[in-house]
């Protein structure tokens, strides 16, 4: 009698101990990549982070340094907790006229008395050359706040800024500045005559447009920047109470644990140097950056 084929075929699959043993060695493999993997994958993740926040930070420290850079000198001033820092901030700059000068043309001859700043009072006058970085519509006044300063000695400007001090270093917020073209030179009018106290050895006038006060918040962990509104003859630090809390803002950074500005004003001779110290934290992750600007105050 014959076997049928079916008979003859060995049996196939696999026993119930060999399927354990294949989870069992899977699992040990499995286990040991993952030892192996992990640890890089998660090195890799801090890295990330720790630039991210480096990133950040730096970026949050070239802003403000590139503000203050950019402020009138001896404005810069500091809160008590030095969590809050505040300038005036320059749209231009440029040097007044102080006599006819000489002049090539009669087209060009600045002989009129207009012409020049006499600080006995005045109501307009030149700039040597145009102003540089402002663009401003001829015959039509500039942006309302707009003031002009010369020769800032000290952060008493904001007291002068503040009560409309005439004579002072700085124009009262209600006189308005008009630029006119005077053939090859700016002309700066006045709405009002206006006094200001000391002459530039170096004849310069500042075009100043804002305040810019930058203030770390510890418990919303930011630092933001305020700006166009009104100069305070004390320092606000407060951003929920006027003048900041109608202010125009902008968050710089957020995730900060610390942060500390220190200010040496320097000497007539020496430049004032601002350092921030910054410290920004994520998920367990914290890296702490200094920048240090340096101030010329220089009037």
């Amino acid at each position: 009698m014959h076997r049928s084929c079916s008979q003859l075929r060995p049996e196939t699959g696999f026993t119930l101990f060999e399927l354990v043993l294949v989870v069992m060695i899977s699992s040990i493999i499995a286990g040991m990549l993952n030892s192996f993997i992990r640890r890089p994958m998660e090195a890799y993740r801090d890295m990330e982070r720790r630039a991210t926040l480096v990133d950040v930070a730096e970026t949050a420290l070239r802003r403000m340094a590139r503000d203050v850079r950019a402020s009138l000198p001896n404005s810069l001033r500091v809160s008590g907790d030095k969590r809050s820092l505040e300038i005036l901030h320059l749209a231009d700059g440029a040097r007044y006229r102080e006599d006819p000068g000489t002049n090539p043309t009669t087209s060009e001859d600045h002989t009129n008395p207009n012409d020049w700043l006499s600080f006995s009072g005045d109501t307009q006058f030149n700039i040597l050359g145009r102003l540089s970085h402002l663009d401003p519509n001829y015959g039509q006044a500039l942006t309302a706040g707009t003031r002009l300063a010369i020769y800032n000695t000290s952060t008493n400007v904001y007291t002068d800024a503040a009560t409309s001090a005439n004579p002072g270093v700085i124009t009262p917020a209600a006189t308005t500045i008009t630029v006119t073209d005077d053939v090859d030179e700016d002309k700066l009018t006045l709405s009002s005559s206006f006094e200001f106290l000391l002459r530039s050895p170096r004849q310069k006038v500042y075009v100043i447009d804002s305040p810019v006060s930058y203030i770390c918040d510890l418990t919303g962990e930011t630092i933001t920047r305020y700006g166009s509104y009104n100069i305070n003859a004390t320092q606000p630090t407060d951003p929920g109470v006027a003048p900041l809390s109608t202010a125009a803002s902008a968050l710089v950074t957020n995730r900060v644990a610390a942060c500390e500005f220190l200010y040496d004003p320097g000497t007539p001779s020496r430049a004032g140097l601002l350092t921030i110290a910054l410290t920004l934290s994520e998920a367990g992750e914290q890296i702490r950056l200094f920048q240090q600007v340096h101030v010329n105050n220089t009037p």
